[in-house]
């Protein structure tokens, strides 16, 4: 569960090390966010010489969270940290390479066929 003012760490190779979370794309009552939502995020710490700068404005993918997955058949699944992923206008990564397992939670999402690891 994600909500205004979290401090994430992406997990593609963007270069973007920290970035906070200012607006979740819910409505007027969505307060929390969980995988496979949209975010607004804002950039707090990126590598030097990076295209991205400092206080830029992105949106992203919860692709990971700490907060317990449900699955249908009653087990869960559950993440040691919570991250996401920087998207182009057209719901495409902005990097290369993502570190980690993918949720298969977000299978819904149109753009999931570029990844492929997927739990």
């Amino acid at each position: 569960m994600i909500q205004k003012n979290s401090i994430i760490k992406p997990v593609d190779n963007c270069g973007v090390l920290k970035a906070n979370v200012f607006h979740l794309y819910k409505g007027s009552n969505g307060r929390l966010a969980f995988v496979g939502d949209f975010l607004k995020i804002s950039c707090r710490e990126v590598v030097p010489e990076n295209p991205i700068k400092k206080k830029s404005k992105h949106r992203s993918i919860l692709i990971r969270t700490k907060f317990n997955i449900i699955k249908k058949d009653g087990s869960f699944v559950r993440f040691s940290k919570n991250s996401l992923i920087l998207l182009k206008k057209r719901l495409t990564p902005r990097g290369a390479n993502i570190r980690g397992p993918i949720s298969r939670k977000i299978n819904r999402k149109k753009f999931i066929s570029s990844f492929s690891r997927s739990i």
